[in-house]
């Protein structure tokens, strides 16, 4: 039985996420920060964490990139959740939607599930948005509070697993949301069925560095599927870059090789992970 840690409660997009990847006979431990995930990994307490990393609708998740700085972590997998947000409330009376809606003063959820229903507040502006550690955490603060004035947005399975009414369904702004998600850990696991790949590049401060970085992929017919910069702490208006390569149909140490060509053309270079990639199932 292994212990995977996640940011949220039950009920949370993430522990939905570990629990299909992991299956039941495991611990999942919810914690409430994301920094608090990656420390219980980095102690030994957690064999492993499931933490999203970035959204269809909204970008990355920046904290997280940030911490996969901070911590010797490896990522070892990845997965892709549909993401549903309902507005939840409590079962109040058989009055119709809108004069139920009308009713309602703020509204409860992690500042991410808010970002990704904007529409939905310019639609209904009398409507609060109220940001809370975590979607499934606001569901069951409504449940508890039993104030109809209040509500939360998260999924189905959290308003069923609180006892909340479903007042409006797929709130989020485009239908098409999607979060991928990581599996961290500290222990590095070898595989053979790895295909992609995670980095951190710290570029030297001389002009053309970022275009040769990106030379050096496309003579190898590397596939790059993201690349994003992000402050370097400590230092003014100089950035790291996360970059995610495809590699398919070779072999690990082919790109182990290059990346170890790159060392000495970079200031730094730190790998986050070798994993196979997620399938991304469009519904």
């Amino acid at each position: 039985m292994k212990t995977i840690a996640y940011q949220g409660v039950k009920g949370a997009f993430s522990y939905m996420t570990a629990l299909k990847e992991f299956g039941k006979d495991n611990h999942f431990k919810g914690l409430q920060t994301f920094r608090e995930v990656f420390e219980r990994v980095q102690s030994g307490e957690a064999d492993c964490a499931v933490i999203p990393i970035e959204n269809s609708l909204i970008g990355s998740i920046y904290e997280n990139y940030d911490l996969l700085n901070i911590y010797e972590m490896r990522i070892i997998g990845e997965y892709f959740t549909k993401i549903e947000q309902c507005l939840l409330t409590i079962s109040i009376s058989h009055e119709q939607e809108y004069e139920q809606l009308r009713t309602i003063k703020k509204v409860l959820s992690h500042p991410k599930a808010l970002e990704q229903c904007a529409c939905f507040f310019q639609k209904y502006p009398w409507m609060e948005a109220v940001v809370y550690m975590d979607t499934a955490a606001a569901a069951a603060e409504i449940a508890s509070r039993g104030d109809p004035t209040w509500a939360a947005i998260a999924s189905a399975s959290a308003g069923e697993l609180y006892g909340l009414q479903i007042l409006k369904k797929g709130i989020e702004d485009n239908p098409m949301n999607y979060t991928r998600f990581v599996t961290v850990t500290k222990k590095e696991v070898q595989s053979d069925q790895v295909d992609k790949c995670s980095l951190l590049v710290q570029l030297k401060h001389v002009p053309g560095a970022l275009a040769e970085l990106l030379k050096q992929f496309a003579d190898q017919a590397i596939n790059l599927t993201k690349i994003e910069s992000r402050p370097h702490q400590g230092s003014s208006f100089e950035y790291l870059f996360y970059v995610d390569l495809e590699f398919i149909g070779r072999k690990q140490q082919e790109i182990e090789d290059l990346l170890n060509k790159l060392c000495s053309k970079v200031q730094k270079l730190k790998i986050l992970g070798f994993y196979k990639r997620g399938t991304l199932w469009i519904s």
